[in-house]
């Protein structure tokens, strides 16, 4: 008797170890509330995940949902993110079953990185597998998108812009060998300043005497001008009004907004 109570305790043990770890799985970056995933899968997009934010230094989180609360699937997603890791660098992913979309909320740094077209080639990327019901291969296919413009860096040219204020914020960033020219023309420009102001100054100091008296000379001319007429030419300058239109439209711009949290978002969505 004591034997099988024994047993029957290791049992028991063993079962709440196995759901504290499935729990415990459902807890790290991956959130599988829809249960789309498999056990396998969930494991292996965890590693995934894992691997791309050791090499970003960004949060990122892979998201399902049979059930949005009535939100929208943007404000689902960026609500998330903020309860996890309000305003800093990452993603989040989700596959909204509620609303029937794909969807990637950036913040940070992120948002530079992934514009508005980059956006787009990433939905590309899950939208036919998610279409099919393939959603282990349609959130890895994302990833591995997103990992891709990771690797390509910030375009050139990119600039955020506020689609609800019109502010746009541009990205500047210089190379190493930028920044060893602006140094060398630095001291350049300095060095010609001040051979100049030696050379300005240098008589002051020596010995020469310049004799005005006799080598200078003053004349005196008498010139009177008339005012005749006057002619002036007004020229209208055309202005690009970027604060209306957002900018160009070029493949640098992200647009952003601000969560319910009040916390500022890139991404986009996608119905499928």
């Amino acid at each position: 008797m004591k034997k099988i109570t024994r047993y029957f305790m290791v049992f028991c043990m063993m079962l709440l170890l196995g759901c504290s770890t499935v729990f415990a799985g459902q807890q790290g970056n991956v959130y599988d509330d829809g249960e789309l995933l498999s056990e396998t899968e969930l494991a292996s997009l965890r590693e995934s995940i894992d691997a791309l934010a050791e090499t970003t230094g960004w949060n990122i989180y892979a998201l399902t949902t049979e059930d949005a609360g009535g939100k929208t699937s943007q404000a689902y997603a960026d609500d998330f993110y903020d309860e996890a890791a309000p305003d800093t660098d990452g993603i989040a992913l989700l596959i909204d079953m509620d609303n029937r979309e794909i969807t990637i909320s950036t913040s940070g740094i992120a948002i530079r990185y992934l514009t508005d077209e980059r956006i787009e080639r990433v939905l590309d990327a899950g939208y036919d597998y998610v279409s099919d019901g393939e959603y282990y291969d349609c959130l890895d296919a994302m990833l591995e998108k997103v990992s891709f413009y990771y690797d390509a860096g910030i375009p050139d040219g990119q600039y955020n812009y506020d689609t609800e204020t019109g502010a746009i914020s541009r990205y500047y960033s210089l190379s190493a060998m930028e920044v060893v020219a602006a140094i060398v023309a630095g001291v350049a420009v300095a060095a010609i300043v001040f051979l100049r102001i030696v050379a300005k100054y240098r008589l002051k100091f020596g010995s020469y005497k310049y004799d005005f008296r006799e080598n200078g000379y003053l004349k005196l001319t008498e010139k009177e001008d008339v005012f005749v007429n006057q002619h002036v030419i007004h020229r209208h300058i055309q202005r690009e009004n970027s604060s209306s239109s957002g900018g160009s439209n070029s493949s640098g711009r992200s647009s952003t907004h601000t969560s319910s949290g009040g916390h500022t978002h890139g991404g986009g969505s996608r119905k499928f």
